[in-house]
C-alpha cells in the first residue's frame, strides 16, 4: 500500500490523534494529500494496510468533491456502520478491491484448493481453512477476506 500511495504522491505518516478512536484520516496540506494513521490502532499489518487502502479510496473517489479530508474511526470503517455513510462504504469497497482484486482471488483460490487437496487427499477444503489461507496470502484480516469471498460468491453465508 505504501508503494501505491507513493505513486499517487500521497504521503503517509504516523500520527497520535487526540482521540484514540481515530484509526486514520486523509487530509490536504498545501494541496498535497497526506494519510495519517494512528500507530496505536494500526499495529496489526492487515489493519494498517486496510486503513491506508481505505484512505486511498477516499482520495480517488471523493477528493474532487471535498478537500476538507476524511477522518475514520474503527467503528466508521466497519461494514455495518459504513452502510449508512455512502462515502465510507465506497471507500471500504475500494479498499477491498485494491487489496483483494477479484481476478487474483480467483487464481489464488484455485491454487490454495489444489494445494490443500494434494496435501490432504481431501475432496473439499473447509471454508475456515480456505478463508484463513487466503487472508494470509493477501495480508488481510480473516474478516476482510470472509466478506470478500462472500461478495464474490465464492463462499456462502
Amino acid at each position: 500500500m505504501d508503494d501505491i500511495a507513493s505513486k499517487l504522491e500521497i504521503g503517509i505518516e504516523n500520527y497520535s490523534f487526540p482521540s484514540n478512536e481515530l484509526v486514520g484520516e486523509i487530509l490536504f496540506q498545501d494541496d498535497r494529500p497526506i494519510i495519517r494513521i494512528n500507530p496505536a490502532r494500526n499495529q496489526y499489518e492487515p489493519r494498517r494496510r486496510f486503513t491506508i487502502a481505505h484512505e486511498i479510496g477516499h482520495y480517488c473517489l471523493h477528493s474532487a468533491k471535498s478537500k476538507k479530508g476524511f477522518k475514520d474511526s474503527k467503528k466508521a470503517m466497519s461494514r455495518t456502520e459504513s452502510y449508512w455513510d455512502i462515502e465510507k462504504s465506497e471507500a471500504n469497497s475500494f479498499a477491498a478491491n485494491l487489496l483483494m482484486p477479484a481476478s487474483l482471488i480467483y487464481d489464488a483460490g484455485k491454487e490454495v484448493i489444489k494445494a490443500y487437496k494434494d496435501l490432504t487427499n481431501a475432496t473439499k477444503i473447509p471454508v475456515g481453512v480456505f478463508t484463513e489461507t487466503m487472508a494470509d496470502k493477501f495480508v488481510v484480516s480473516n474478516k476482510a477476506m470472509e466478506y470478500r469471498l462472500r461478495n464474490l460468491k465464492i463462499v456462502r453465508n
